[in-house]
């Protein structure tokens, strides 16, 4: 039990941390910001451990990867009784005309 309120207790302290993280993707975009590829689970836990969180992909609670621009709120679940949220902005490129 003691390990249990030891994690929940270090799972309570990164909340803080990543609730204050804003993470940035820039996609291609095409017609109607509609983008060529997304934002996956993956390519957040990829920019967390870049910002030195090691957290494991399927913690990001993303129900679908981020097909639009914009700004999105993913929840991180650290332990089962404790969720972070990531800020996550989603920004277009246009794509070079032919």
């Amino acid at each position: 039990v003691r390990r249990s309120a030891k994690e929940k207790a270090e799972a309570e302290q990164l909340v803080a941390q990543l609730n204050a993280v804003s993470l940035s993707f820039t996609r291609r975009v095409g017609e109607n910001d509609h983008l060529f590829g997304s934002v996956t689970s993956g390519d957040i836990a990829q920019e967390l451990a870049a910002k030195g969180f090691n957290i494991d992909r399927r913690k990001v609670q993303l129900e679908e990867p981020l097909k639009s621009t914009g700004e999105f709120h993913v929840p991180v679940k650290l332990h089962r009784e404790v969720t972070a949220h990531v800020s996550v902005t989603v920004k277009g490129e246009e794509a070079p005309a032919e």
